[in-house]
């Protein structure tokens, strides 16, 4: 079966990048490199990951939740690189529950992308608070 959304392309793909940069944000990457010269395996992961993002939003858009797991599949090839995993899950999880009440048509792409920028900004700021308390 094939879900249409009657939302401009626009809005769509506005949709799209705040919530990838969302979950990107939310989250401090931790440094590590891998031995010898060259990229190591952070760099690796960390393109795998947007290689795989960018092969989802190339995708055309069924629905959002099938937009927003391709997604969260993406983001988990670098999971490994976050600071908190449990700030990293609550995005993943935030992203789901908002492409489903969109799909839903409970709220438009436009309030959905407003609502995961305030769980985004709420996910950053209580990173931030660890990272200031040695945490």
């Amino acid at each position: 079966m094939v879900f249409r959304c009657d939302t401009s392309r626009g809005a769509t793909s506005a949709l799209v990048v705040v919530l990838f940069l969302a979950l990107t944000a939310c989250v401090a990457p931790r440094s590590f490199s891998g031995p010898g010269p060259g990229p190591g395996p952070a760099v690796d992961l960390k393109a795998r990951s947007e290689a795989a993002q960018a092969a989802c939003r190339a995708q055309p858009l069924v629905s959002y939740v099938a937009r927003a797991k391709c997604l969260n599949d993406a983001a988990m090839i670098a999971a490994p690189l976050n600071e908190n995993p449990d700030l990293f899950r609550r995005a993943l999880n935030a992203r789901i529950e908002i492409a489903t009440r969109v799909d839903k048509k409970e709220i438009t792409p436009e309030d959905g992308a407003n609502q995961y920028a305030d769980i985004e900004a709420r996910l950053a700021e209580e990173g931030k608070a660890r990272l200031a308390n040695g945490e």
